[in-house]
């Protein structure tokens, strides 16, 4: 039985998982289960190729050995990967890791599919669902791993309601947990997700005409990229140019903005970011409008503007919904297209008058659930 694995990763996380793979090497069924668990670590660090060659592996032991414990461990992964990769479709395959590690007596496990699927519901758009996952955790007692992806699923929920204070409190108590669990991959998430909440709210900002934020955001962007490289790698390494395109389209750097969406939005869209996808598909219209491109700007606000159509179920992106027609408004308006502009613009007001509600709605629910602060 193989202990040793093949990804090199700078992490007291996976070197003690591979430690504790070596001790277990005589006790079969344990050591299944931190191999499954090693190789959801390497698809943190975005490691695919060799996670599912080891996951494959696993499954096939879980036929000849079957157990519990190491199919609900199974079903994580599964349920990992499949929102890595797409971010649809793993919520279920979490929600059977849940049940079956209830059933096994696996405690830390639950805890930690609950967290997982506060974060996928916060995905979703469903504060139903985010608070509900997110006080089964709080409620056991609960270790670092859990404690570290629920903090993630409300500190965003929170930067969503614009409540950044009580955000930032969240990501504090996140990246400790982070720190004290030695997981590499939860610090560069934590990392990832601030920048992206913080790029939402100066995306949003300077469509009311405010963008002094933007170097300090920038840094900020950067520094996803210098960590993931000194630890080995993160899942999702295609999201972070996005992120700096956006902030280059804020700051009207167009040319470069638009070589960043050019290069990196289509395999994004691909992986399953349609849903932010059509306001990215805006901004990049948006910088052809303004390099001289006017012909292929018309093409893409005209389907970006038939891409919104589709952004109508009860938990779709509001603020990216009211990006996308703020966006259009102005590539229309640069155009001289005057008639499209107004309509364009109309429907942003109508999007940010939904987006406001969204988020007084989840602050008054998240304070009535009693997620203002971590556990002390």
């Amino acid at each position: 039985m193989s202990t040793a694995g093949p990804v090199q990763l700078r992490s007291q996380l996976a070197e003690r998982l591979d430690a504790e793979i070596a001790t277990a090497a005589a006790v079969p069924a344990r050591c299944a289960v931190l191999q499954a668990q090693r190789a959801i670590l390497w698809l943190r660090h975005g490691h695919d190729v060799e996670a599912r060659k080891e996951l494959n592996r696993l499954q096939a032991r879980a036929l000849v050995h079957p157990n519990v414990e190491l199919a609900a461990w199974l079903h994580l992964a599964e349920g990992l990967r499949a929102y890595f990769s797409a971010f649809g479709g793993a919520r279920d395959r979490v929600r059977r890791a849940h049940v079956m590690a209830t059933a096994a007596g696996a405690t830390s496990l639950r805890w930690l599919c609950d967290a997982w699927l506060a974060q996928m519901a916060f995905v979703d758009r469903d504060i139903h669902g985010v608070i509900a996952h997110a006080k089964a955790v709080l409620a056991g007692h609960f270790d670092d791993a859990a404690s570290c992806r629920v903090a993630s699923a409300l500190g965003m929920s929170w930067d969503l309601a614009k409540k950044q204070a009580m955000a930032a409190v969240w990501y504090a108590w996140g990246r400790r947990a982070a720190g004290n669990e030695g997981d590499a991959a939860g610090l560069s998430a934590m990392i990832y997700n601030q920048a992206q909440m913080r790029v939402l709210h100066i995306r949003h900002a300077a469509f009311a005409g405010d963008v002094g934020a933007m170097p300090v955001a920038l840094l900020g962007v950067d520094s996803i990229h210098n960590y993931d490289g000194a630890v080995g790698g993160s899942a999702r390494q295609d999201l972070t140019p996005l992120l700096r395109a956006q902030l280059l389209t804020v700051e009207g750097d167009f040319a470069a903005a638009a070589a960043l969406l050019e290069a990196h939005l289509p395999e994004a869209v691909a992986a399953g970011l349609a849903r932010v996808g059509g306001s990215l598909l805006a901004d990049l219209a948006w910088c052809w409008a303004n390099t001289g491109q006017g012909q292929r700007a018309r093409a893409l606000a005209d389907q970006a503007a038939v891409e919104v159509l589709a952004e109508d179920s009860p938990h779709c992106d509001l603020d990216e919904r009211a990006a996308l027609h703020a966006r259009l408004a102005q590539v229309y308006a640069r155009l001289h297209e005057d008639g499209l502009a107004a309509r364009q613009a109309d429907a942003a007001a109508e999007a940010w008058a939904q987006d406001a509600a969204q988020r007084r709605d989840w602050a008054e629910r998240l304070t009535a659930a009693g997620l203002v602060t971590p556990p002390k």
